[in-house]
């Protein structure tokens, strides 16, 4: 079955705009639902995709964008609360309300993006277990009413993204010393095409249905290696001091509490859980290539297919680091 008509939350953000295009370019109508749609005004441009202004969070108007949909994809996620409750709405009592909207419209099919880590039980922090209380209300009701298809991804990566420029960003203002918070943390990190593939091939597969998917790109990094990598690309002028776990927790407990919450304690009981794969598949595209070339791509406006083809690990590698 195509699903032609699909309705994706969260559809202006990073991930979201890049899904959105690739969803489109394969023929099926996106409906994007923004709560300032002009904020997705670069979405417009596609004769495929219709921005609509409307807040995903009222159930009945959760509703009624459902009505006459084939397909719904949730990518709605937060990584940090201004207000305690903040997880639970938006990772668990959306997902309820969405899975009622479907009920009631008539909708099978539902992909939903959770995250490495997620666990209803053990997770290490509210983040990772407010996605995998989510994650298993989907799952839970997909065994009669839904085709569910969830994907757990690493960090995602790519030009917008709010991991490496970000990390970019304070390096570059960063003269002596960098103080890293948890530097030993491991990740995987997954090239943003990578992950939108995995998504845009799986919509109409039915051996997916019900299926739990880990997402990694091809290599293992510290997170002291990956901003290390990041200095000597962007040419910063700081070395990396990496902390020990009872003063990134002090760090945590400081920076929350400072505009624009760049570290949480939350952030950090997320990090104590390994951000890896296990047993997967892991894409191709290789961070380290990604950002030997970060200045001349943070300047390329140039479709990063491109990137991709130049820039991925060969199958060799990629079985090493699985």
């Amino acid at each position: 079955m195509f699903h032609k008509r699909v309705i994706l939350l969260g559809g202006s953000g990073f991930i979201g705009t890049r899904l959105a295009f690739a969803l489109a370019n394969r023929g099926h109508q996106v409906t994007v639902p923004c709560r300032h749609a002009f904020r997705a005004s670069k979405l417009r441009v596609h004769p495929g995709i219709h921005v609509v202004q409307a807040n995903i969070m009222d159930a009945g108007q959760l509703h009624q964008l459902c009505a006459g949909q084939d397909a719904v994809i949730n990518l709605v996620g937060i990584l940090h609360e201004r207000r305690k409750g903040d997880f639970r709405a938006a990772h668990v009592d959306l997902v309820k309300s969405l899975v009622s909207a479907c009920s009631r419209n008539g909708i099978r099919r539902l992909l939903h993006l959770s995250a490495l880590g997620a666990d209803q039980a053990t997770g290490s922090s509210n983040y990772l277990r407010s996605k995998g209380e989510g994650e298993n209300l989907l799952h839970t009701f997909g065994r009669k009413d839904l085709d569910v298809t969830s994907f757990q991804p690493s960090v995602v990566f790519g030009k917008h993204d709010s991991f490496i420029n970000r990390f970019a960003t304070i390096v570059k203002l960063c003269v002596g010393v960098f103080p890293l918070a948890c530097p030993k943390s491991q990740l995987a990190p997954v090239y943003v095409g990578d992950l939108v593939e995995r998504i845009t091939s799986t919509i109409d597969d039915r051996n997916s249905y019900s299926k739990r998917f880990q997402v990694c790109g091809p290599e293992v990094f510290t997170l002291q290696e990956i901003v290390e990598m990041i200095i000597e690309a962007t040419g910063a002028r700081c070395r990396v001091w990496p902390l020990g776990n009872a003063i990134s927790k002090f760090q945590a407990v400081v920076l929350q509490n400072l505009p624009g919450k760049l570290f949480t304690l939350d952030n950090y009981r997320s990090l104590q859980t390994p951000n890896i794969c296990q047993g997967s598949q892991p894409c191709k595209t290789s961070l380290g290539h990604y950002l030997q070339d970060i200045d001349q791509l943070f300047g390329n406006r140039k479709h990063y297919d491109r990137f991709r083809r130049n820039h991925s690990v060969d199958d060799e590698t990629a079985d090493e680091s699985s």
